[in-house]
């Protein structure tokens, strides 16, 4: 049976899982970013314990890709490509919001959608359908005005165990084909960043 670790950073509520598609799923929930990069590896060793498993038994590791915090997705990729090079084990992919949607919906079918603040007065928004043992993206992640239409989902929903029970639908989380060259969806560059183009761009920049 496959066993998953997935890692979903993307939010505030950052959360990791441990289980199979098809079977038992445990989850924990890290609160607070500042902590993130300390506590990740020491909640998954929690959580595989719990499931009565060692890292050896992982079969793949399943990761939310964005869009999202910049930082948090840094930390949560990091830790994901870190074990499947030690284990070499695939590497996953799927949007945050594909899990978050997907937790909202609790196994009923038709149209999820589910948006993020992407602060700026405008939000990250995708919609997804489920249904058939197949979720089909009807809208991709994008950025998108706040207040546009009502959203099912939103940060509170970002869930890892959702991201292991979309590995076993058709359309759920993709292949990383390169883990180490591979970089997330981050949706817009850290302000750190926009603050720096901003600057090179300006008139007068040399």
């Amino acid at each position: 049976m496959s066993l998953l670790l997935a890692v979903d950073t993307a939010t505030a509520r950052a959360s990791l899982a441990v289980g199979a598609p098809d079977g038992a799923v445990v989850e924990r929930a890290i609160e607070g970013r500042r902590d993130l990069s300390r506590d990740i590896e020491r909640v998954a060793a929690e959580l595989l314990r719990e499931a009565g498993a060692v890292p050896r038994d992982l079969t793949a590791v399943v990761v939310a890709d964005g869009p999202g915090s910049f930082t948090g997705l840094r930390i949560g990729i990091a830790f994901a490509k870190g074990v499947v090079a030690v284990l070499g084990v695939p590497l996953l992919a799927a949007p945050s919001l594909m899990g978050a949607a997907f937790a909202a919906a609790r196994g009923a079918g038709g149209v999820w959608v589910a948006e993020y603040d992407a602060l700026r007065g405008e939000v990250y928004r995708a919609s997804y359908r489920f249904g058939g043992g197949a979720v089909d993206a009807v809208a991709a992640p994008a950025l998108a005005s706040a207040g546009d239409g009502a959203p099912h989902a939103r940060e509170a929903q970002a869930s890892a165990a959702a991201l292991i029970r979309l590995a076993g639908l058709v359309g759920g989380p993709a292949p990383v084909t390169d883990p180490a060259g591979w970089e997330p969806v981050y949706g817009r560059p850290a302000e750190a960043e926009a603050r720096r183009l901003a600057r090179r761009d300006a008139p007068g920049a040399g």
